[in-house]
């Protein structure tokens, strides 16, 4: 039986302790009488997706929903009041609405005369590890400032051999026009404010299967599946909704604009990179040729 003697004040036991908000199970204790929810640690929490405030007082049923299993918690319930333990795996649902399968460990906390006071469930979410790692993924393919993919993301990409990069017939350089102008005059925290406005801008400029990157500092790409005639068309767009109107920052309206320079597959360029070099290539003869203007090389 696994059972446990309490003898303190469950504020005592639970809230507060650094112990249990770092374990990386999640912790969820209610009392006995009433089985409402009187504590939570932290990973309880990210398991979940509610806030600690949202879960306080609140039933264990919360978590529940249409895939959760009334054999499963009926049994629970038995063991509980046979044994003081259970252990189990079922489905709870999180602050969103998405399933997930949990294994359930519960003991009971008793109070100085043997009787229940606590139960105490240490949760995991088998889907966790899973899902730290795709989020770990995604986080490192993309660009913390734009929430753009990044340089990464832009090279596994141009990786031969991938449906993207075979299927690709246009790329784009967009290079904001000095932009070293404001990082000097205003400060890098001026300077990352444009960039972010930039990257909605830009993106807005796009369709959803159109691929955009962050390739560094203040210089982006594009990559379509269109030919000469869409590649010339986006790359005037983007132009032309950069300087459309100033960008609202916290140093005031600034004016803003930039060159694009594009490529599209012919007989020398068929790859993504091919594409990008001759793309970088058409920027800089924007830029030379006064800038806030688009080049296809």
């Amino acid at each position: 039986m696994s059972t446990a003697t309490l003898s303190a004040p469950i504020s005592l036991v639970f809230p507060g302790s650094a112990a249990l908000d770092c374990l990386g199970d999640g912790i969820i204790a209610t009392d006995a009488v009433d089985r409402l929810i009187v504590y939570v640690n932290d990973a309880a929490c990210e398991i979940s997706g509610y806030d600690r405030e949202e879960l306080l007082g609140q039933s264990p049923k919360l978590l529940q929903g249409s895939d959760t299993d009334p054999a499963l918690i009926r049994r629970l319930h038995d063991d509980l009041a046979a044994d003081g333990a259970f252990n189990g795996q079922g489905v709870n649902y999180r602050k969103d609405g998405t399933p997930f399968t949990m294994e359930w460990s519960i003991s009971t906390l008793r109070d100085e005369d043997g009787t229940p006071a606590f139960y105490v469930a240490v949760q995991r979410d088998a889907t966790l590890p899973a899902r730290r790692l795709l989020d770990a993924e995604r986080k490192a393919h993309t660009d913390p400032l734009t929430g753009l993919p990044n340089r990464t993301h832009l090279d596994r990409v141009m990786q031969g051999g991938t449906w993207f990069s075979t299927h690709a017939h246009s790329a784009l350089v967009v290079d904001l026009d000095k932009f070293k102008a404001v990082n000097d005059t205003y400060g890098h925290m001026v300077g990352d404010e444009v960039l972010r406005l930039f990257a909605r801008r830009l993106a807005k400029c796009l369709r959803s299967e159109d691929l955009v990157a962050r390739w560094g500092g203040e210089e982006f790409c594009v990559i379509i599946f269109g030919g000469h005639e869409q590649a010339t068309v986006v790359a005037q767009r983007i132009v032309d909704a950069v300087a459309a109107s100033p960008f609202a920052t916290s140093a005031g309206d600034l004016a803003v604009t930039a060159s694009v320079g594009s490529a599209s597959v012919d007989a020398d360029r068929t790859t993504v990179r091919e594409l990008l070099g001759a793309a970088d290539r058409a920027v800089y003869e924007a830029k030379r040729l006064g800038r806030n203007r688009a080049e296809h090389a």
